[in-house]
């Protein structure tokens, strides 16, 4: 068996949502794919699966957000809105956001290697159409850092043959 060393990944990453460097991490970003499927079988086979269909793609990212930076904040907290001048905030304002289409806010989120230059891409991971779930849990104590983890769940472009994420440098559309 041949090993190649060059294919093997390690590291942290930089993370761009809607073009917007997201900052520091604490704890890994998280990428999953999950593919669900349906058995079919047939009753002369009992319950042996005779084949399976996959019958969806789920595909999130979970960023363990460091930095505490308002208009970081902002732009993965749909249900929020700025106090302050744009751009200039001094607080934000978390509202109940009933009713907010995710898909209608998506916008592509990129994870690129930190130790790499922006010119080498064949490490990347592009969301194309992804929304911000912000579940946080923090403590204000001595000790550790305040750490604001957001999920991104991701959907399919329906204008680009249902794309949803791709690993390295996406070609266009």
């Amino acid at each position: 068996m041949s090993i190649t060393t060059e294919d093997i990944a390690l590291g942290i990453c930089d993370v761009t949502f809607d073009g917007i460097d997201l900052g520091s991490t604490k704890g890994g970003v998280e990428v999953t794919v999950k593919t669900t499927n349906y058995q079919v079988k047939a009753d002369q086979m009992g319950e042996t699966p005779i084949k399976d269909v996959i019958t969806g793609t789920e595909v999130s990212v979970k960023v363990p957000m460091l930095e505490t930076n308002l208009t970081k904040l902002l732009a993965v907290m749909p249900q929020a809105v700025g106090v302050g001048a744009a751009g200039a905030e001094v607080g934000v304002e978390i509202r109940s956001g009933v009713n907010i289409d995710l898909l209608a806010i998506a916008a592509p989120l990129k994870l690129h290697p930190t130790a790499l230059p922006a010119s080498t891409t064949k490490d990347d991971f592009v969301a194309f159409k992804a929304a911000p779930l912000p579940n946080f849990t923090f403590k204000y104590e001595n000790g550790g850092e305040r750490v604001y983890e957001v999920t991104f769940s991701c959907y399919p472009d329906g204008t680009a043959g249902n794309r949803i994420a791709a690993f390295g440098a996406p070609v266009a559309a």
